[in-house]
């Protein structure tokens, strides 16, 4: 019996470990205004830079193939740029319809919440 009771809290520690270190990672998502695990300024700027001037190089190459790279290309990339930046003034309108139009971040077989393969290069 006092196994069970230990087991059942060590695996309610665990749970909570697990919620609160994964929680900052996933709250990024959809809200271009926070901050997400793999921010730097200079790479923000960069990309404001390339969104500003419609860039589309330098703004994957600024990326290495994270993030939005899977979604956005050559063809769609100013829509991106201009939702993107709108998202950062408050308007998530153009961002919300960008990822919906191009299934970016809504479970459709890519990443499903585990992390999207962003930190594997």
């Amino acid at each position: 019996m006092k196994t069970k009771i230990a087991l059942g809290v060590a695996a309610l520690a665990l749970g909570l470990v697990a919620v609160n270190t994964l929680s900052p990672v996933f709250a990024y998502r959809g809200d271009a205004t926070v901050k997400g695990p793999n921010y730097t300024e200079e790479r923000h700027n960069a990309n404001l830079s390339a969104f500003e001037k419609g860039d589309y190089k330098a703004w994957t190459v600024n990326m290495s193939g994270r993030g939005a790279t899977r979604f956005v290309n050559e063809t769609n990339f100013k829509e991106f740029a201009a939702a993107h930046l709108a998202s950062l003034k408050g308007d998530s309108t153009l961002l919300n319809a960008f990822r919906a139009k191009y299934g970016m971040g809504m479970r459709q077989g890519n990443g499903q919440g585990r992390g999207m393969g962003q930190n594997s290069r």
